[in-house]
């Protein structure tokens, strides 16, 4: 009898680590996850493991792998840096993401969408025009669906529309997409990568199985991407704000070249989602709704494409408009945790803005938000570890510093006046103050509904 594979996930979250365990477990492997948190840290989601699985808490050490594993799952969040993972590629061990493992046991069409910024609205847009046209789309990735928790859920005619890190794709081997799209580039995450051209080569592994027939669908717009792209064996196609591309935007007009005539598709007013980095957002779901189709010999009706662009709601955190109060409007963009987030968040917003910025620096060059602060941001209400940091940077900005996002939302009033935007847009991690930026945003959102119901006093 053969003997079972043995395969170690390093990581064991809520999300990917969960699902990749008990993925494993039901394909017949031995599985032992490995976590530096303790066990008692760890106990909601053991609990959630199949109980065949082995965990090892509060160690990641190299000692582990005396065990003997044929292969190691590494969840996104763990660095592949960690001396365990550096003495397990010596040893030749394969080490793979979720994603390389899901895609292993895919039979569906797939869509994958990298990038800085806009990833997540892209993703949900892209699956939201998929499913208008007829195809049966499921979004899943780093929007927070592991991939391998949905993939033996999805039939051949099927599309996973997945969301991918770079983090994700640091560690893939033979995953390809029939479509894929780079939303932008930035810097960002470069706490953990040593320098911008790193960080754009794990978002480029994205292509790197991508032959004649498939699609790669890319911002021309960004100046990095324009001077760094590589020669690609997929079929390419541009989409642009400014120039001539296979989709452009001209007097509020979204068009696609197709069959080499220009064809409207969509008035961006029409869109709800605010700014025109949504309309890059929906130029590239355009693209990807069409290549896909292109590529299995379907027609898209553009007048069901059109409608399914205007009824997209967006997604929570991002330049999500949650109200108005005493005549300032309350916009939350916690998602935005880089400069360029922010930059698109402020060039979205007429009329000034008291931004309320900061948390835990990410490496990003916070310096290049000078330009866009000065004569948009009436003042900045300065959060988090970076405060004092920030204070420095901009100190030629109105400024002051709150001690919480209560304190910070009634400094925010007490700067602003009627007609003015308060904006939570913190080109930051959460971490210094949250779980994740989900918990930051609802906080925000939850400390404007005490506002405004009289709860919570600001004069």
């Amino acid at each position: 009898m053969e003997k079972k594979k043995h395969i170690l996930v390093v990581g064991l979250g809520y999300r990917t680590g969960l699902a990749s365990a008990n993925f494993l477990v039901g394909k017949g492997f031995d599985v032992t996850v490995c976590d530096r948190k303790s066990h008692d840290e760890l106990m909601p989601v053991i609990q959630k493991l199949d109980q065949s699985v082995k965990v090892i808490a509060g160690n990641q050490d190299p000692s582990i792998l005396q065990t003997g594993f044929d292969e190691i799952v590494l969840s996104p969040g763990v660095p592949q840096s960690i001396p365990l993972i550096q003495e397990a590629k010596g040893k030749g061990i394969p080490v793979i993401s979720e994603i390389e493992l899901a895609y292993r046991y895919c039979t569906s069409r797939i869509v994958g969408i990298t990038g800085t910024d806009g990833k997540s609205t892209t993703t949900m847009l892209t699956a939201h025009c998929l499913k208008a046209s007829g195809f049966d789309a499921h979004p899943c990735g780093n929007i927070g669906i592991p991939y391998v928790s949905i993939v033996d859920t999805l039939k051949k005619d099927s599309v996973a529309v997945i969301e991918l890190s770079s983090f994700q794709l640091e560690t893939i081997d033979t995953f390809k997409p029939d479509v894929a799209i780079l939303t932008n580039l930035t810097p960002d995450h470069l706490d953990r990568y040593n320098s911008l051209e790193e960080y754009f080569a794990a978002k480029m592994n994205i292509a790197k199985n991508q032959e004649s027939n498939d699609y790669f669908i890319v911002n021309s717009d960004d100046e990095f991407i324009a001077t760094h792209l590589p020669s690609l064996k997929a079929t390419k196609f541009t989409f642009s704000l400014q120039k001539d591309a296979d989709c452009y935007f001209k007097e509020g007009g979204i068009y696609c070249t197709l069959n080499g005539r220009q064809q409207l598709i969509a008035q961006a007013s029409r869109l709800k989602i605010l700014g025109l980095h949504n309309v890059q957002n929906a130029m590239a779901a355009i693209l990807a709704t069409l290549s896909l189709a292109k590529k299995i010999g379907r027609v898209v009706n553009l007048k069901t494409l059109e409608d399914a662009l205007y009824t997209f709601e967006g997604l929570p955190h991002r330049v999500q408009m949650i109200g108005s109060f005493q005549g300032r409007a309350f916009i939350n963009d916690s998602k935005a945790t880089t400069v360029g987030a922010v930059i698109m968040a402020l060039k979205s917003i007429p009329g000034n803005v008291i931004l309320i910025i900061g948390g835990r620096a990410k490496g990003d060059d916070y310096s290049r938000l000078k330009n866009y602060l000065k004569g948009k941001v009436k003042a900045l209400v300065l959060i988090g570890e970076t405060k004092d940091e920030f204070a420095q940077l901009f100190n030629d900005i109105p400024h002051v510093k709150a001690h919480s996002m209560e304190d910070a939302v009634v400094k925010a009033m007490k700067v602003s006046g009627e007609g003015d935007t308060i904006l939570l847009s913190p080109a930051c991690a959460s971490f210094d103050m949250y779980k994740n930026y989900e918990e930051r945003g609802n906080d925000f959102i939850e400390i404007f509904k005490r506002l405004k119901q009289g709860q919570l006093r600001w004069m």
